[in-house]
């Protein structure tokens, strides 16, 4: 693979929004891996608010020496979704961005204090123009709502606070 074919796989990367891709042929292996620039805020231990930013790629023959980036830290242990004393957190499986309805008109798919059940839908995720609904994993009533409509979210981004 030339330098051209891989300088428009990294633009394809960008606009798709991927964070890592790895290509194979039967004598070559590349892989990519773009991360987020370190920011003031980031160093401080605060979530990033905003759009998420690609930053310089990483890029090695041997795909078994290119450092994976660690997964992003929430205030609640890694996991899709872990159970806590104030209650049970719903975390994002992907990164996308965050919708309470499936329409700008619409009403929210919950708000704070419904009771919700399994298997209910909570809110959209959009990732790569794909609507990805994201269902209840229990039963319970919904205490805190800790996105924002039309925020970006990262993986295992705490979405809800369930009791």
């Amino acid at each position: 693979m030339d330098l051209k074919n891989i300088e428009q796989l990294m633009e394809l990367m960008r606009k798709q929004g991927f964070n890592h891709v790895k290509v194979e042929s039967k004598d070559q292996k590349v892989e990519i891996t773009m991360q987020a620039p370190v920011t003031a805020s980031t160093m401080a231990g605060m979530p990033m608010m905003g759009a998420p930013m690609m930053g310089a790629p990483m890029m090695s023959a041997p795909m078994s020496a290119v450092p994976q980036p660690p997964a992003p830290k929430a205030d609640t242990p890694s996991g899709t979704a872990k159970s806590f004393a104030s209650g049970h957190i719903l975390k994002s499986p992907f990164v996308g961005t965050f919708y309470r309805s499936s329409s700008p008109g619409s009403d929210p798919f919950a708000d704070v204090g419904a009771r919700v059940k399994k298997g209910q839908t909570l809110c959209i995720i959009e990732a790569m123009k794909l609507m990805n609904e994201i269902e209840a994993d229990r039963d319970g009533v919904i205490r805190e709502i800790l996105v924002e409509n039309g925020q970006p979210v990262e993986f295992d981004q705490a979405l809800f606070v369930i009791e």
